[in-house]
């Protein structure tokens, strides 16, 4: 990767560059009407410049604007930030997820002066709460199925200031290029929001060289992706670092050819029909897919059980001989083959994974057994760190191929890590973010020395390979004095199939107790199988059978866990967490806010510790108390 001239460039920069370069190539492919149609790299500028233009005539969006975007990946919302880049404006994305309340505090705090909604799931959440934000001017709606329903004057089809755009650029067929001239790489580019799990989020400011130069490191530390064309699925959202990465940074850079699904809710189907040959994706999808996958198998007839046992026999042996560094002997090497081609080429074919030649799990830490598994059907599955402000850039990832789970691998390029007296990894580069946006009290608190510090704590394996142990935040101290990971202990439990989410408190208590989600999905198809029946996700966690079924399942984490780290008792949560809710202890990304789930299910937490000694303590001076 040319990292110079990449920090010299910007993002609707390398989009006039490709028009130049491979101008019929394939920029990207969605589906529309159940049918896959291709766009060149000509195409997506002329859409681009379309808008930019459209945006600029009708709205006067200028440099240094905000324009922000909510939905779920489509064209559409690449094409939108790429136009207001190119007029010098900063966008950024609203997660899909978000409920009304997060919709109002980031139109409020991003300073959004033109807002692109999706469709009227998203339009409707933004109109709740425009009146509060009268510094947006339009709301402009991708998908305008709906929108006959509405009157509002500051409601608009963004197709329709497509087309004045494209109008007004009959005469002018190197508009973009011309815009691209008046940007500098060190101007702001977008805003990457931040999860918010101890607060409102952040949002991290990427600029455009550092960004490009950020990114660019993913492909220079796996440089399969850079060997020829590899087709992905973008199914994380383009508000998140991975998801912007995916679809519309790491294009720009290399042959990488994102696929839009027709919708959200067919993104499976979409893997299905692509069978990408690179997935970048998040842990609770990998999870997802593989209790689905195991689930179908329990529920397959004898001879298929018995041909998945033999094949898994050969696929453990083979990836044991792997890690061991000794090679795989001709007689297991045919064997795996042979396991591959007759049982988990079907069975991965299933979930679009069949001719993937590199997945990359990122965002959050991924369960070991879950790894193992993906690893042992053939997956050459590579666990990799980073972080919102390292700009887009991987700090650490393993290179594989099939890498033992446990650590995120080696040093990325371009990344310098060490660990201070405390553990906390502590990482410096050339190319990071340019500070949170409207914090700057915030920017100087993340470094010490120059150093960005990231909150983990690590520590380094025999190979020079990071192993993240927790963050630094996050360590519960038992009433015996003992440190404890929470997130060690939470990945275990959620490597099984049939849990979803987990939170584990103890901080001063004898013991750790856990409140667990299910996967709602996957314990419905166990009690369909069992014969438990049940009028919904409520009365399925309530079920005798449904929490001897968990029972075992925290019974089979603490079996890898020491005595003070195991789970002395759980409580299922009475109903599935949805983001989507105001106040719910969740993030749009679906990671747990701890202390408001404290708060939210306290009476859960405290039920968990009825007997203990603490608590009979308290009763008894209560009781004192009340004497008196």
């Amino acid at each position: 990767m040319n990292f110079s001239a990449l920090r010299a460039s910007t993002l609707p920069g390398l989009l006039v560059d490709q028009t130049q370069t491979r101008p019929d190539r394939v920029a990207y492919r969605s589906k529309e009407l159940g049918v896959w149609r291709e766009t060149t790299w000509r195409q997506y500028a002329e859409r681009v410049a379309a808008v930019a233009v459209g945006f600029v005539s009708e709205y006067r969006v200028a440099r240094g604007e905000t324009v922000a975007i909510i939905g779920n990946p489509c064209p559409e919302w690449a094409i939108a930030d790429l136009a207001a880049q190119a007029l010098g404006a900063i966008t950024y994305g609203i997660y899909p997820t978000s409920a009304p309340g997060e919709v109002r505090h980031l139109l409020q705090h991003g300073g959004a002066s033109l807002v692109v909604a999706e469709d009227q799931e998203h339009l409707d959440k933004t109109l709740a709460v425009l009146d509060e934000c009268p510094g947006v001017r339009v709301v402009l709606v991708i998908d305008t199925r709906a929108l006959f329903m509405y009157r509002n004057a500051r409601v608009r089809p963004l197709a329709e200031v497509e087309r004045l755009g494209r109008n007004a650029l009959a005469g002018e067929p190197d508009a973009l290029a011309q815009l691209v001239r008046a940007l500098s790489s060190e101007d702001a580019a977008t805003i990457i929001y931040t999860s918010g799990t101890t607060g409102h989020p952040k949002g991290a400011v990427y600029r455009h060289g550092p960004h490009l130069a950020a990114c660019a490191n993913i492909i220079a530390h796996y440089p399969l992706l850079a060997a020829r064309e590899h087709r992905a699925v973008a199914m994380l959202p383009l508000c998140h670092a991975m998801g912007r990465n995916l679809a519309i940074t790491m294009p720009l850079m290399s042959e990488i050819v994102p696929h839009y699904p027709e919708s959200i809710d067919t993104f499976a189907d979409a893997l299905y029909e692509i069978q990408p040959t690179f997935v970048f994706t998040v842990p609770r999808y990998l999870q997802k897919f593989a209790a689905h996958l195991l689930v179908g198998l329990d529920q397959s007839s004898w001879i298929k059980r018995a041909a998945y046992r033999a094949a898994m026999a050969a696929g453990r042996r083979a990836l044991e001989l792997r890690w061991s560094g000794e090679g795989i002997g001709a007689p297991w090497r045919l064997s795996s083959r042979l396991a591959r081609a007759t049982v988990f080429h079907w069975l991965l074919e299933k979930v679009g994974f069949a001719r993937a030649e590199l997945v990359i799990s990122s965002g959050a830490p991924l369960p070991p057994p879950v790894a193992m598994l993906w690893q042992t059907w053939g997956v050459n599955l590579c666990e990799a760190y980073g972080q919102t402000e390292t700009g887009g850039a991987l700090v650490t990832g393993q290179r594989g191929p099939y890498p033992r789970p446990g650590d995120v691998g080696t040093g990325a390029p371009n990344i310098e890590i060490e660990l201070d007296a405390d553990g906390e990894v502590l990482v410096s580069a050339r190319e990071f973010f340019g500070g949170y946006w409207r914090d700057p009290d915030a920017t100087r608190a993340l470094y010490r020395d120059g150093k960005l510090l990231t909150g983990d704590v690590g520590e380094w394996t025999a190979a020079r390979a990071l192993k993240l142990v927790d963050r630094k935040k996050d360590i519960v101290i038992t009433a015996g004095g003992t440190n404890v990971s929470p997130s060690r202990v939470e990945n275990l439990l959620r490597a099984s199939p049939y849990i979803s989410e987990a939170a584990v408190f103890g901080e001063g208590r004898r013991y750790l107790v856990a409140l667990l989600e299910v996967d709602g999905e996957t314990v419905g198809e166990w009690a369909r199988e069992h014969g438990v029946v049940h009028t919904g996700y409520g009365s399925l966690v309530a079920h005798a059978d449904v929490q001897a079924l968990i029972d075992a399942e925290v019974g089979r984490a603490n079996d890898d866990l020491t005595r003070v780290e195991q789970v002395k008792a759980f409580r299922l949560l009475p109903r599935e967490l949805d983001p989507e809710l105001e106040g719910e202890p969740v993030t749009p990304t679906r990671k747990v806010k701890r202390r408001l789930m404290a708060e939210r299910y306290g009476e859960l937490v405290e039920s968990m510790y009825a007997e203990d000694e603490e608590q009979r303590i308290a009763a008894e001076v209560a009781d004192l108390q009340t004497e008196d």
